[in-house]
C-alpha cells in the first residue's frame, strides 16, 4: 500500500459499494472521532489529502477508518516540531 511522506496510509479515491459496518465512516463520524469540526475535516480531505476518501455508488462521501485511525495516532504522538513542520509543508504546497 502506498504511504504519504509522514507514513499515513494512502488509499485511492474510487466509487464502490460500501458495506454498512465495513472499514468506512461518514465525514461527520470521522470529524467527531478526531475531535475536529466540519471545515477542518474538509481541509484534511480536500486540501492536504491526509484522510482518504471514497464515494459510494450512491455518490455519498465516506472516509476510510484506517486513514482516520492513522491521523488520530499521528496527532497524539507527533511532537510540536513535527506538527509545525507539517503545517509549513501544507501551506507551502498549497500556495504553489
Amino acid at each position: 500500500m502506498k504511504r504519504w511522506i509522514d507514513d499515513l496510509p494512502q488509499i485511492p479515491f474510487r466509487y464502490r459499494d460500501l458495506p454498512p459496518d465495513g472499514p468506512w465512516m461518514t465525514m461527520e463520524e470521522a470529524g467527531t472521532h478526531l475531535g475536529i469540526g466540519h471545515y477542518h475535516m474538509n481541509a484534511l480531505t480536500a486540501v492536504t489529502h491526509r484522510i482518504d476518501m471514497v464515494r459510494t455508488t450512491g455518490k455519498e462521501l465516506a472516509v476510510t477508518r484506517a486513514s482516520v485511525e492513522a491521523e488520530k495516532h499521528w496527532r497524539t504522538t507527533a511532537t510540536v516540531r513535527q506538527k509545525l513542520w507539517r503545517l509549513f509543508k501544507d501551506i507551502l504546497k498549497n500556495s504553489l
